[in-house]
């Protein structure tokens, strides 16, 4: 097994020097921390987590809670957590998955929540531990996506390519993103009637039994708050005939996975996922090594995903 002093001795430094690097490399030189770092890549050395701990008085263990209600939301928890995990074990943390932030927490660095709701901001503020919330939450650091950039991006795109008639597919909830993404598809830059605005809970179903009743003139485009929404809608256009994308248009919004499901893939607004777990942790563990709690909010641009539902240009 390889040890602190083959490290040692393959960087020409000494026990010391390689424990600082491993344990508190702000000590060190960036010329010093390359070099020992080279000869720990090069013999396959592996610290020991509970020397680690012991000597940075860390537990190198991140909590993450989601609270999401698995059943009403778009499947990107999954993707969220997997992004999640794989960086803080690249950082050399270890991941803890926890539903309620009633739990009892202890021997950790630091909280990740995603889902967390405004009757959470009591909860959430009550916490001692450094806190990123996936999604703006007040009093705590956050990192978002910009719904209502988003979801003009869809508007744009349907505008550009020929759909004349706007309808938004919106979600009946009380909470920032959904309100965001509704301020998106209310944006003056391109008038929408306001009759044209439907407000249900996100459940494919729904949203199929609702554009079944609607009378689609051809060259109309659906604006949906979620990819779950749009795939209802591509469904009730199907059942009635209504020809997709020539005489209807679909955008969804989430890009994760849903999108793919139905017979043919949709246009989305696909959630930069990856950039989202990058920035969350990246926050996270610069509170851990500066506890002064702060509480910036960092928002991310999404991105057009352009599937078979609407024309391209």
């Amino acid at each position: 097994m390889v040890s602190i002093s083959d490290v040692a001795k393959q960087a020409h430094v000494s026990k010391m020097t390689v424990s600082r690097v491993l344990n508190h490399p702000e000590q060190v030189s960036k010329e010093i921390f390359d070099t020992v770092q080279t000869a720990i890549n090069e013999l396959g050395y592996v610290q020991n987590r509970a020397g680690r701990a012991l000597a940075t008085n860390k537990s190198y263990t991140i909590a993450f809670v989601m609270l999401d209600e698995v059943a009403a939301v778009d499947p990107y928890f999954g993707q969220l957590v997997t992004y999640i995990a794989d960086i803080l074990n690249q950082a050399g943390y270890t991941m803890e998955l926890h539903r309620s932030l009633d739990n009892d927490f202890h021997a950790i660095d630091g909280i990740l929540v995603s889902g967390a709701r405004e009757s959470d901001d009591a909860q959430l503020n009550a916490l001692t531990y450094p806190l990123v919330t996936y999604g703006e939450q007040a009093g705590a650091a956050s990192v978002d996506v910009d719904n209502a950039a988003g979801i003009k991006l869809a508007k744009q795109h349907l505008v550009d390519t020929g759909y004349e008639q706007l309808i938004y597919l919106g979600l009946d909830l009380d909470e920032q993103f959904a309100q965001a993404r509704l301020d998106g598809f209310l944006d003056s830059e391109i008038p929408v009637d306001q009759n044209n605005i439907y407000r249900i809970a996100n459940d494919d179903h729904i949203a199929r039994s609702l554009v079944q009743t609607l009378q689609l003139a051809p060259k109309t485009g659906i604006v949906a708050a979620t990819d779950r929404l749009a795939l209802g809608a591509l469904y009730a256009c199907l059942i009635d005939q209504q020809a997709v994308p020539q005489d209807v248009g679909i955008v969804g919004f989430d890009g994760i996975f849903i999108h793919q499901m139905g017979p043919l893939t949709l246009t989305t607004i696909a959630q930069p996922l990856e950039h989202i777990a990058e920035a969350m942790v990246s926050q996270l563990l610069e509170q851990i090594e500066q506890p002064v709690r702060t509480n910036p909010h960092i928002v991310l641009t999404p991105e057009l995903q352009l599937g078979e539902t609407t024309l391209h240009n």
